[in-house]
């Protein structure tokens, strides 16, 4: 892996790495294959760090290191572990209703569950991606690309996912990596316009907004698809340091956090993006629109930054437990879930106002 690229600042980059390392690793002592090993069942699992959390229905459920995700039924007060096929970790969730969804991962995981997240199954793992990605290519030049890719093994990872209604489930990662289902994952194919647009950037964040799929990523990386997933745009960035949050709001702005505390938002779907002060350096690696669409933004020092004006300005606020944080989730009550290095968190809704 290319540690300059992956900024190692950032928290998420981190988790990445010592990921792959740990796969290395374990495939130098010839212990238990992560792709087959179970996510070990644990009482103090609410302590592991976590990277994502969405709801299912009115269930929240969060994912992280070693395959562990995590389920409540009453608004984060008791934790459940769910039944998982992999240890490897996990850095995307997203549910298409209270019964499906689907989590990603290192190694290019790719899990489904089909009762809220109890129980999950593996649909796919990066060989197969490797080797889907292989039979699609024609050009020689892409050939080789995708040769090295099925030498390497399973060693790249997807960083995030979005449910796309109506079967539909976009899976993006490190270098570029681009899949999606029409079929609630019964097959998954590379998305070929993401996947070679993306000049094999890292894709860490995706989002929705009037129809069409917006993308950050690495090196200022910002990135629009049609909702079939053709029509690839490139938009022109004022920063070029990596994004690790994106975020589309109820007013149909975006905005775009990432490295030491920058912020962009567009009014005008991703045409051109302005910066927004933020009272601060360290690093953004999430954001949520809460439930009165207030925005909240969370960094590497797990502080919090609250905006009510459509994410044109910012004040800061602090979580219960203040650690590292990397994803956030809106709750019914008005505050946040937030997850990070020392497990489960919340902003109050107190602490919002």
């Amino acid at each position: 892996m290319n540690k300059n690229k992956c900024a190692l600042a950032s928290l998420l980059c981190v988790s990445l790495i010592a990921g792959l390392v740990l796969t290395a690793s374990a495939g130098s002592r010839n212990v238990a294959d992560t792709l087959e090993q179970t996510a070990t069942v644990s009482a103090l699992a609410n302590r592991f760090a976590f990277n994502a959390a969405a709801m299912a229905g009115e269930r929240l459920v969060v994912a992280g290191m070693r395959g562990t995700i995590l389920y409540s039924d009453d608004q984060g007060q008791q934790w459940r572990q769910a039944s998982v096929p992999v240890s490897v970790s996990l850095t995307g969730i997203c549910f298409a209703d209270a019964a499906n969804g689907w989590a990603v991962g290192h190694r290019g995981v790719i899990l489904a569950t089909r009762d809220g997240g109890a129980h999950w199954t593996r649909q796919l793992d990066g060989v197969q991606v490797a080797q889907s990605i292989l039979h699609v290519r024609q050009d020689p030049e892409r050939i080789d690309e995708a040769r090295r890719l099925v030498a390497e093994g399973a060693d790249k990872p997807f960083l995030t996912v979005q449910c796309m209604g109506d079967g539909r489930v976009l899976a993006l990662g490190a270098y570029g990596l681009a899949f999606s289902t029409k079929n609630a994952g019964q097959s998954w194919q590379p998305a070929l316009a993401l996947l070679d647009g993306s000049d094999s950037l890292h894709l860490n964040a995706v989002q929705v907004l009037g129809g069409r799929v917006y993308v950050a990523g690495e090196q200022g990386a910002l990135l629009r698809v049609n909702n079939d997933l053709q029509g690839f745009t490139r938009f022109a960035s004022p920063y070029e340091g990596s994004f690790f949050g994106l975020l589309a709001t109820r007013n149909n702005s975006l905005l775009a956090v990432g490295l030491r505390g920058h912020v962009l938002r567009s009014v005008d779907q991703g045409s051109s993006w302005q910066p927004v002060n933020l009272a601060s350096t360290k690093s953004l690696t999430a954001a949520t629109e809460l439930r009165d669409g207030s925005l909240l933004l969370a960094d590497e020092s797990g502080q919090g930054w609250l905006s009510r004006d459509d994410g044109r300005s910012f004040r800061a606020v602090l979580p219960e437990e203040r650690f590292p944080l990397i994803a956030l989730l809106a709750l019914s009550d008005g505050g946040s879930l937030a997850v990070g290095t020392h497990g489960i968190t919340r902003f109050l809704p107190s602490a919002l106002r």
